[in-house]
């Protein structure tokens, strides 16, 4: 558990400390975030799914158990918190209480703890999480904002701003790559492999950077943490949402080996910066979503070596 878990972690706290002894700028998280979000992590995703057959991509009971567990945890702060709570700050809680971690975290930890067969299958989880829950978020914030204009112009807005999410664009552009459409020239792969190598590493500095940033929502975190509401949403993200994708993968849906250990372990990663992202640009509850992240971030080092012993004794 500890060679798995250590790279992993290791880089996040070497970029939290640097950071913190003011090694890195307060800006450097910002900059390699645009690197990982724009460039990086889409040639990842381009590269996996580039290099699959569509049969390893068909995976419908994968999808459906890790999309189904995302789901039905992200219902319980949308519907059951009404008492106080904007429905904009709920829509937020309801993605920082499901929205794992599979681009800066999953990915690598997929390759470490199970190798290239679970290359698939976390690039699905990982497109599925930038791209349908993501997007199913943004889509929700948008409806909160334009409440009494034309439900067509949101429409158009949200599906506008999706098409130009590079994290989108990239598995639509490997699909021609995967059907045969298009051959990829050998420079130009070896350019994509390049890029796609540095966004493991980079994606968890700039975590740890972002964990350890200047902004007045993270200057007490450990105090927040202990308020009932971060508290709620990351036993909802590190806790209900792998039980219940686990149940989903077995009983539901017949998933065995390291299929089912998989969809488990990708659904109990920590809260991803994305849930921060939309809190901050539809200035929604930054305190709680930030320190979601942050406890669910530590946390999970303890979580997830539990799954990781567990799972190949019960699944």
């Amino acid at each position: 558990m500890f060679n798995i878990l250590a790279p992993i972690f290791g880089l996040i706290v070497l970029a939290f400390a640097s950071r913190r002894l003011n090694i890195l700028g307060p800006n450097a998280y910002i900059e390699l975030n645009r690197f990982v979000a724009s460039l990086a992590l889409p040639a990842l995703i381009f590269d996996n799914v580039a290099h699959v057959t569509p049969a390893q991509l068909n995976q419908p009971g994968f999808v459906a158990s890790f999309g189904i567990g995302a789901f039905a945890v992200f219902a319980l702060p949308l519907f059951m918190a009404r008492e106080g709570r904007a429905f904009g700050d709920r829509a937020v809680d309801g993605l920082s209480a499901c929205y794992p971690n599979t681009g800066y975290i999953g990915l690598p930890l997929a390759f470490l703890a199970y190798g290239a067969p679970s290359a698939p299958g976390a690039t699905i989880a990982a497109v599925f999480t930038t791209c349908v829950l993501f997007g199913f978020a943004i889509a929700l914030l948008e409806w909160d904002l334009h409440r009494g204009h034309a439900f067509g112009a949101a429409v158009v807005k949200v599906g506008s701003s999706l098409l130009r999410n590079p994290i989108m664009i990239a598995p639509i552009l490997a699909l021609t790559v995967t059907a045969g459409w298009i051959e990829m020239p050998a420079a130009a792969d070896r350019v994509v492999k390049l890029l796609a190598g540095s966004a493991g590493p980079c994606a968890l500095v700039a975590h740890g950077l972002f964990l350890a940033r200047d902004d007045p929502s993270n200057v007490h975190p450990w105090a927040a943490a202990m308020r009932p509401r971060p508290l709620a949403l990351v036993t909802l993200k590190l806790l209900v949402q792998p039980v219940v994708t686990a149940l989903l993968a077995v009983y539901a849906f017949g998933l065995n080996g390291m299929d089912a250990q998989l969809v488990v372990i990708l659904s109990a990663l920590p809260t991803g910066t994305g849930a921060f992202m939309l809190a901050d640009v539809y200035k929604r509850d930054l305190e709680v979503t930030s320190t979601t992240i942050l406890v669910s971030t530590v946390a999970s080092a303890f979580t997830l070596s539990m799954y990781l012993i567990m799972l190949p004794r019960l699944l």
